[in-house]
């Protein structure tokens, strides 16, 4: 016979509980990539700072056990005044209460990767130790953490030149399978970060290997694709890349180029955020390409007899970086590896294609090239 089932067997888990309990809801696991996803919930939060033009600087220390990392940005600060209906400093709140932040209307993020207000509660939710330390106003902040909770409440600690946040924590072993951070993984994804975020200057130090690195891309994503191609030895199939700049209500970034290669490989973010699974923004862009080269054959007369040329026989060989920012953007999940925004297909859609294929016409010898080298992997 089964055991009773009643109301005192239902459980409410808030907060910190329930990230404690449920990491894999927060952060996609346990593993070495949610360890990962905590730093890069910490960095994100400086490189919004950074892309709405509050910081210029972003240094990421990993300390010399390899297993606790610190996040500086020279951004605004977390303000630490005490919250009117919380009666707590806003650090704290920001810090330990899921769904607390200040991008939820859009009046001081323009744009922004952590949206949902649940980042940074839940790095501090499932580190063992965290500590903030905050520059606002000539004076310095400072708060500790355990497992989540404060130990003391905010305290001034000292006068502080500048702004901006400074960040420490070490993952709880108890809930992750191994807590050493991957210094080349760390190092790879805030170069990422340097070309998204042209002129943001990213600082690596590397307490692990004695090394530091200081990444700064003027050139933005046209540097980001220039490096792709030369790491995996793909050359341009005509002399130079397809580079666009647009805001139509989304702010586009776009580097593209027809290459050498087999495969179509499309690097997408959207503020900042790498989409792995694509999505809507990514959609739009294979809808320009598909139209714009489809108008530049018929003009041109260029379509190969006898052969219907699909949306896959046109982006064959395609390489691209596209960049978001979207003001409201839809993810899914909170590792945010898709986008969901239906407007967005359209807005990316309009603003590359009349360009790309303006670029093509005025640039016909490029176009043909693009063309040959379609025609020569069609007849393999």
């Amino acid at each position: 016979m089964g055991s009773a089932y009643t109301a005192r067997d239902i459980q409410v888990l808030e907060g910190i509980e329930a990230v404690r309990k449920r990491p894999g809801m927060y952060i996609g696991g346990t593993g070495i990539n949610g360890l990962h996803h905590l730093l890069w919930e910490i960095v994100d939060n400086s490189a919004d700072e950074a892309m709405n033009g509050h910081a210029t600087t972003v240094t990421v220390t990993l300390h010399k056990s390899g297993d606790s990392v610190t996040v500086d940005d020279n951004g605004r600060g977390i303000p630490v005044g005490m919250h009117p209906t919380q009666k707590r400093s806003a650090l704290e709140v920001i810090l330990t209460t899921l769904h607390a932040g200040g991008k939820f209307d859009g009046n001081n993020y323009s744009s922004s990767g952590g949206l949902h207000g649940v980042g940074s509660s839940a790095v501090n939710a499932l580190s063992s130790r965290l500590e903030a330390r905050i520059r606002r106003g000539g004076k310095e902040w400072y708060q500790e953490y355990r497992k989540g909770r404060p130990k003391e409440p905010v305290a001034e600690v000292g006068p502080a030149r500048g702004s901006g946040t400074r960040i420490s924590f070490r993952p709880d072993p108890t809930i992750f399978d191994d807590i050493q951070f991957d210094p080349e993984r760390i190092r790879r994804q805030l170069e990422i970060k340097s070309y998204l975020l042209k002129g943001v200057r990213f600082v690596f130090r590397d307490q692990v290997n004695k090394e530091s690195y200081e990444l700064q891309h003027d050139g933005g994503v046209a540097d980001y694709l220039d490096a792709e191609l030369r790491t995996n030895q793909i050359h341009r199939a005509h002399d130079s890349s397809f580079l666009l700049e647009k805001d139509n209500g989304v702010f586009v970034d776009l580097a593209l180029a027809w290459t050498d290669a087999t495969r179509e490989k499309v690097l997408s973010y959207v503020n900042g955020i790498p989409t792995q699974d694509g999505g809507t923004h990514e959609q739009g862009l294979r809808d320009a390409m598909l139209k714009a080269l489809r108008s530049f054959i018929e003009s041109h007369e260029l379509a190969p007899k006898n052969l219907s040329l699909t949306s896959d026989d046109l982006r064959e060989g395609i390489t691209a970086i596209l960049s978001l920012r979207v003001r409201e953007p839809q993810f899914q999940g909170q590792t945010k590896n898709r986008l969901n925004n239906p407007e967005v297909r359209g807005a990316v859609d309009s603003a590359v294609r009349p360009v790309l294929e303006q670029w093509l016409h005025h640039n016909r010898s490029q176009g043909e090239l693009v063309l040959q080298l379609l025609s020569v992997m069609w007849s393999v």
